[in-house]
């Protein structure tokens, strides 16, 4: 008999809520829902929204979906940005306090801790009797932010069965919808944001690697209104009906039609994508990428795919999640890169 399984993503631009339906190893989209944080007039706060902003957006999700948060099991959250660190390390074998001890040591070198504590969980990737090191996957985030989402969850009544990373959820949601890659190719996932681009290495045999580069949907924006010189509501609106045309202006003062090489953030993200994949390659000696599968708010962004492949000389591909899902009549293929993470949070297993 299918259940149901739930992934809320609480973004910085939006909340997305997935429902899936899981009858043995197959799965069917059976509903989702996506509440905007900000109006069609406002423009993004780059210092991240209100609790208040938020707590709405996940309500207006489920009132969407025509659920009562307080009926809801199997559910899964998530925690990104700054506020989470996820690393494959290597460690000498410990006792199972040694370990945790040397985790959190090591967790503190990747989050804003400030006046809060580390909360981590860990899980050991390879431990042979005849190995002098052991493989660990270290996912921390802070006791500040773990709080704030219970609150925000539990005003609600919805007692989530556990938290996840999103570049994890991400990862997971490809795993088990297309299957791990094999080789030695790795796979890259980036997932561009409102505040970051999350960029995420896997190989088979290698190790999993992810870092937040400082530029996402915002940054891109704000380049096209000080190339436009128009506001952010309209720099928004043309990105989206333009993609990466609207870098363009079409004419200047006298009337010759003129290109605007000035692509700021786009160059940089470019330029932190290959440092990224070069950190990769220098650790793990893995030199050959299979794809980048791009997801998040503003991947759909026209010729955004065909600029990073020619950019990176790379397959660019935009994920859909729901490839060989089951889906409801009528949906729209392309809201599949924004759920993604969701996605993947409603498929994870214990």
């Amino acid at each position: 008999m299918a259940k149901s399984v739930f992934g809320l993503d609480i973004g910085s631009y939006s909340v997305k809520l997935v429902e899936l339906d899981k009858d043995d190893s197959r799965y069917r989209l059976k509903n989702y829902a996506i509440a905007e944080l900000y109006g069609d007039n406002e423009e993004y706060d780059i210092e991240g929204p209100s609790y208040s902003r938020q707590s709405a957006a996940v309500r207006s999700c489920f009132r969407q979906v025509k659920l009562n948060p307080r009926r809801i099991k199997n559910l899964n959250c998530s925690i990104g940005g700054q506020d989470v660190a996820v690393k494959q390390i290597k460690s000498i074998s410990l006792s199972a306090e040694e370990l945790e001890s040397s985790l959190t040591f090591e967790a503190r070198k990747h989050l804003p801790l400030e006046d809060t504590e580390a909360i981590l969980d860990y899980q050991i990737l390879s431990d042979s009797a005849a190995a002098s090191e052991i493989d660990i996957l270290m996912v921390a985030t802070t006791k500040k932010a773990f709080d704030y989402h219970i609150k925000l969850l539990r005003e609600l009544g919805v007692r989530p069965r556990t938290f996840d990373a999103e570049c994890t959820s991400l990862v997971n949601s490809y795993f088990l919808s297309h299957g791990k890659p094999v080789g030695d190719r790795a796979l890259i996932f980036l997932d561009i944001g409102a505040k970051f681009s999350t960029l995420t290495v896997f190989c088979d045999k290698g190790m999993l690697f992810s870092r937040d580069i400082a530029i996402g949907g915002y940054k891109i924006t704000d380049d096209i209104r000080n190339i436009q010189n128009i506001e952010y509501p309209a720099a928004e609106e043309m990105k989206r009906a333009k993609g990466m045309g609207a870098f363009l202006c079409d004419e200047s003062e006298d009337g010759a039609s003129i290109r605007i090489a000035r692509r700021k953030a786009m160059d940089s993200l470019v330029d932190e994508i290959r440092r990224s994949l070069r950190y990769y390659t220098k650790e793990t000696g893995i030199r050959e990428f299979e794809k980048i599968l791009v997801c998040g708010g503003s991947a759909l962004m026209t010729n955004l795919n065909s600029h990073l492949a020619q950019a990176l000389s790379m397959n660019v591909e935009i994920y859909n999640p729901f490839e060989h899902f089951t889906v409801p009549p009528g949906f729209n293929e392309s809201l599949g890169t924004q759920l993604a993470t969701a996605c993947g949070l409603a498929m994870r297993e214990d």
